[in-house]
């Protein structure tokens, strides 16, 4: 039986990225690499509102007005470009990485209004592991949002296999230090680990919802703090990748409820820890496999009920924080989630076949990622692999 091999244009990445999506895609179909979108004139309806929230959403808006203007007129010419490739050619798949701002967004954005199929890539937070995704990354991803999904797969197909990843799940380097804790306080005493993102990350900005921002997370976490028990505490470590501390902002609060580490190892901290709580950070999701409770308090796909809290407001943080003492997670649905993502959602990039190509049973889970779905998150419903 004749495979049909698909035709995939991808707005090139840099050039680790490039051999992942390279590696991922060379087994299905051929790749036309784009160094940049190029431009038409003719506007579609959607252009002026596509090219807007790229713009919006773009990790660095321009300032003034002038330059406003000439970014979005660039980004609506580039959906329009996009918008007509694809109509045009509407067997081609699009593909980009990430693609939740500026050009990779209006790319995208232009292939889905003219009906073309499209994969998003991203890293993955398991290692030798990475994102592919037909309708967007992190929190726009097609994962179910029932729970029960989880638990339905987990007793028919999981396995154990995702107890193994705890293993492989270590702190990420980074380029800055900040200095050590600004406390004598023990790791055995009862405590809540906030693990701070980049100042500007694009969860945050993006899906962060009333935490947009550090200043409104530690507001956040300040006033909720005051609900805690009796000898509970919040421990607070700075992303080793951030360009400006927010140290001394955090040590001038004098509240013996909030304390900085940023010298004891992340997952040192999240052992210990009676919980974990982050806007919509990858090490929610690490500290799962930890058998922590984890606590979101943006949007974040993972954030499911029984897996994590969702606490997007002050009022449920504190509630959750004057019972926390009680805080847990349903073993069933947790752990159906972690294998599923495990199993089935991150194809590994480390497994291969004699040849030295990527194993087919990874190369069948993109495939999967190929068919129709729906683009609406909470909509998808969650289909094992046949």
């Amino acid at each position: 039986m004749h495979t049909v091999r698909e035709k995939f244009v991808c707005l090139d990445p840099k050039k680790k990225k490039h051999a992942v999506v390279e590696t991922s895609l060379s087994q299905i179909g051929s790749i036309d690499w784009l160094k940049f979108v190029p431009m038409a004139l003719k506007d579609f309806p959607e252009t002026a509102e596509r090219a807007d929230v790229a713009l919006r959403s773009a990790t660095k808006v321009p300032r003034n007005s002038i330059a406003m203007s000439l970014k979005k007129f660039l980004l609506s010419k580039q959906y329009n470009w996009s918008r007509r490739y694809f109509e045009e050619n509407n067997t081609t798949v699009a593909v980009v990485w990430n693609g939740l701002n500026g050009s990779r967004r209006v790319f995208m954005d232009g292939a889905r209004d003219a009906g073309a199929r499209t994969l998003f890539f991203e890293l993955s937070p398991l290692k030798n592991r990475v994102t592919i995704d037909p309708n967007g990354v992190n929190f726009m991803n097609y994962l179910s949002r029932n729970a029960q999904a989880y638990v339905d797969w987990g007793a028919n197909r999981g396995s154990d296999a995702w107890r193994q990843i705890r293993s492989t799940i270590t702190a990420r380097s980074g380029s800055k230090t900040f200095g050590g804790p600004n406390t004598a306080k023990s790791l055995s005493e009862p405590f809540i680990f906030l693990p701070l993102q980049v100042p500007g990350d694009s969860q945050m900005r993006l899906f962060g919802g009333r935490h947009r921002t550090l200043d409104q997370v530690i507001d956040a976490v300040v006033a909720a703090s005051h609900f805690l028990p009796e000898n509970w505490y919040i421990r607070v470590k700075e992303h080793p990748s951030a360009e400006i501390s927010y140290a001394e902002q955090i040590r001038a609060l004098n509240n013996p409820r909030i304390i900085l580490d940023n010298s004891t190892d992340t997952f040192s901290q999240v052992e210990a820890s009676m919980a974990v709580l982050t806007v919509n950070s990858s090490v929610g999701l690490e500290a799962m496999f930890f058998d922590k409770p984890v606590i979101a308090m943006g949007d974040c796909f993972w954030a499911l009920p029984g897996v994590a809290e969702h606490c997007p407001t002050h009022e449920k943080l504190v509630a959750l924080f004057s019972s926390v003492e009680t805080l847990q997670f349903d073993q069933r649905a947790r752990h159906g989630f972690l294998g599923y993502l495990v199993d089935e959602y991150y194809p590994r990039l480390d497994h291969y076949n004699e040849s030295g190509l990527l194993h087919h049973d990874e190369v069948a889970k993109i495939k999967s990622r190929l068919g129709a779905v729906e683009r609406v998150p909470t909509a998808k419903i969650l289909e094992p692999l046949n």
